[in-house]
């Protein structure tokens, strides 16, 4: 009788990995161990693109086979300090570590963005940028998925002229570019006539536009894709 108890004390301190739902710009609050390796990964076919911390304060090993990282503090680090990490999607989250005397720990990101159609960062990258921005715009014309891209619907309105109702349809989510489609209707009582350059200046970080119509008669709409750099993008 005493094997079995023996067995559920075991695996009763067995501790369980830190999961955290997370979004692009989260910052979560996460234990480490103060002495051993904690392990920081992405859930699912997910992947860490890259890691920031400041110098001296955070020992970091990469296992780039399959896109994770290993994480100790120094023997100089304060008890709470943070850093960064983006995964292959494009998002960063800001991870505040606690020390604590504990032994290893694992913590999992799972992003709350839908991983439709995700690839590997080596064969996205080895396609020129021009070229990237082409097949971007490519698959949002069609409304296909696009490998290296995860894409998530919205129906978010964009107030900019009064003559127009501009709406954000859907975003694309990829290592180092961002895909919006928007359509435009012209709620005026005139014919209403556009060129890309005026879209240059449509929020921040804008790489390039297109528009599939240039006029617009009088409740008549279209659609404008915009590409993007992504925050904290290289």
């Amino acid at each position: 009788m005493s094997l079995p108890f023996a067995m559920f004390l075991v695996a009763s301190n067995v501790s369980a990995a830190q999961e955290f739902k997370v979004k692009d710009g989260d910052t979560i609050t996460v234990k480490i161990s103060s002495r051993e390796l904690t392990r920081v990964t992405v859930d699912g076919e997910g992947r860490l693109d890259k890691v920031w911390g400041s110098a001296g304060i955070l020992e970091i090993q990469p296992d780039k086979d399959k896109g994770e990282i290993f994480v100790r503090p120094s023997r100089s680090a304060p008890a709470a300090f943070s850093f960064f990490v983006r995964d292959d999607m494009g998002a960063t989250y800001t991870v505040v570590a606690q020390q604590h005397d504990i032994p290893s720990e694992t913590i999992v990101l799972k992003p709350a963005a839908s991983r439709k159609s995700v690839g590997r960062g080596s064969e996205y990258r080895s396609a020129p940028y021009v070229d990237r921005v082409k097949r971007l715009f490519k698959g949002m014309a069609l409304g296909e998925s696009i490998d290296g891209y995860s894409y998530d619907d919205s129906e978010q309105e964009v107030p900019l002229w009064a003559e127009t109702s501009i709406v954000l349809r859907r975003i694309y989510t990829g290592q180092d570019l961002l895909g919006e489609i928007y359509t435009i209707e012209n709620i005026s009582e005139k014919e209403m006539h556009f060129h890309e350059r005026e879209f240059m200046d449509f929020g921040t970080r804008v790489q390039a536009v297109a528009l599939e119509r240039l006029s617009l008669g009088k409740g008549e709409s279209t659609f404008l894709y915009v590409v993007r750099k992504p925050v904290g993008g290289e």
